[in-house]
């Protein structure tokens, strides 16, 4: 008799980890991490300004997909994600720029390199494929909601702006530590100056586009591989002069689980 319920539970014990191992395969739910480098950049809407090069950043955290129904095709998804990505843009306008403690010196060539990093909290929808060749194939759309939670400008002029400071960057929604750094010439009326803001806006709110691929490797752990276009759909600069869009495009690298 007790070598029947010692028989018993091992049989029992092997069919639950039987069923264990079945669901594996195929979780309503799953759970990863990612890294992924972009590349950034800004799109003009209006002023007198250009985007002055790619930024190369790095975004890291968390992702998880949710089962819509019972195909496997239709799946929810949230990422929480650290994203650093950096903008370059160029004053091109004909008004002089002055700094707002000497006004009597003008500068040229100015270039504002901002250092953004957000928290970022995209969510959307995926399709997937059926497995194809060992592959299974994405496509994912959605929003990305995103707070600043760092920043940092450098201005570079000619001559060096920060000659006269003793900083050579500065937060640029400081209110502390010369937020506003230079002043534009008011054009008609010469003694008519005013401030330029280098403010930028500390909420970010972007529409996703993405395609990828997932590895099985065994039951519900795969790899992951894709690229996301990130398209800004506010303004990046708070400033009445000048208004500009950030974008950015990723490669995402990750393990489900």
């Amino acid at each position: 008799m007790k070598k029947f319920g010692l028989s018993a539970l091992a049989v029992l014990a092997l069919m639950a980890q039987s069923e264990v191992q079945a669901q594996g395969t195929d979780n309503a739910f799953s759970l990863g991490f990612k890294i992924s480098p972009n590349f950034s950049w800004l799109k003009v809407q209006d002023g007198a300004i250009e985007n002055e090069n790619m930024g190369l950043g790095f975004s890291y955290g968390l992702t998880g997909d949710y089962k819509l129904g019972n195909t496997g095709n239709y799946w929810a998804t949230a990422d929480l994600m650290v994203t650093s990505a950096p903008v370059s843009v160029l004053h091109t306008g004909d008004k002089l720029i002055r700094s707002s403690d000497t006004g009597d010196i003008s500068y040229t060539g100015v270039v504002l390199d901002y250092k953004a990093q957000y928290l970022q909290i995209p969510l959307g929808l995926k399709f997937k494929t059926a497995e194809m060749n060992g592959l299974i194939f994405t496509f994912n759309v959605g929003i990305a909601p995103s707070f600043l939670i760092n920043k940092k400008l450098t201005t570079k002029t000619d001559p060096d702006l920060y000659d006269q400071y003793n900083f050579n960057s500065h937060d640029p929604n400081s209110s502390d530590q010369t937020a506003t750094l230079l002043e534009f010439d008011g054009g008609k009326n010469k003694d008519s100056r005013y401030s330029m803001t280098d403010n930028i806006s500390s909420a970010r709110m972007s529409m996703v586009l993405g395609a990828g691929i997932e590895y099985p490797i065994s039951g519900n752990f795969r790899m992951t591989a894709g690229v996301r276009f990130d398209n800004g759909i506010g303004d990046f600069l708070k400033d009445n002069l000048y208004s500009a869009r950030h974008n950015f495009l990723s490669i995402q690298l990750g393990l489900m689980f």
